[in-house]
């Protein structure tokens, strides 16, 4: 009786920590299911077109899990080994065509140059991507690109273009698209802003 009694002290002690245990096994599943869409996405893009999120979950899978870690509040130590399996293979599969395409895959200059609004670009992508280098960058527009209301009437102007960015930690250059933008009101521009960077980028050789 004593010794199944100590048996039963013994689960009811362990049984709280199994029971979190299997919580937060639950929290990171959970939270790789809608990874998994974004690598598929990756997967499926012409380009393979990948976001900084999945970067980092295939290049830096320790950074990844303690920024989850805090998010579900958990430790790293809590993750079990394997706390990847359920996308192991989408990740292995993006893994094989982001080396093709590192490999393979040439930057194109963009046509134009706009050069306040590409040290604008510049200066956002270097303090996001701490280390980062901006190898080459370029626009698609020569001119301001407007967009007019129904009425007619300018709401807002972009000039788009791209970069190519060299980030620690990956093992290709990338290129990434950004995106200045005015907004019109009251009979005049605004001033320029970045409306648009960084987020994710298309693997390629660094040149």
């Amino acid at each position: 009786m004593k010794k199944l009694l100590v048996m039963m002290f013994s689960m009811l002690l362990f049984a709280p920590a199994a029971f979190a245990q299997a919580d937060i096994k639950t929290k990171i599943d959970a939270n790789l299911m809608f990874v998994r869409k974004d690598i598929q996405r990756a997967i499926d893009d012409p380009k393979t077109s990948t976001s900084d999120d999945v970067q980092k979950l295939l290049f830096e899978p320790e950074i990844w899990k303690a920024e989850l870690a805090k998010i579900i509040n958990a430790k790293p130590s809590d993750f079990p080994a394997n706390w990847r399996a359920s996308v192991e293979d989408k990740l292995d599969e993006l893994k094989g065509l982001i080396d093709s395409g590192g490999k393979s895959r040439a930057w194109e200059q963009p046509a134009f140059s706009r050069p306040t609004e590409q040290n604008m670009a510049k200066t956002k992508f270097l303090a996001y991507y701490k280390g980062a280098t901006v190898l080459k960058i370029g626009s698609s527009f020569q001119d301001w690109k407007m967009y007019k209301n129904s009425l007619g009437i300018p709401t807002n102007r972009f000039i788009r273009g791209w970069a190519l960015l060299k980030i620690p930690n990956r093992p290709y250059c990338q290129a990434q698209e950004w995106i200045v933008k005015q907004t019109y009101a009251g009979g005049r521009w605004s001033a320029s802003v970045v409306d648009s960077f960084g987020g994710g980028g298309v693997f390629m050789k660094c040149e």
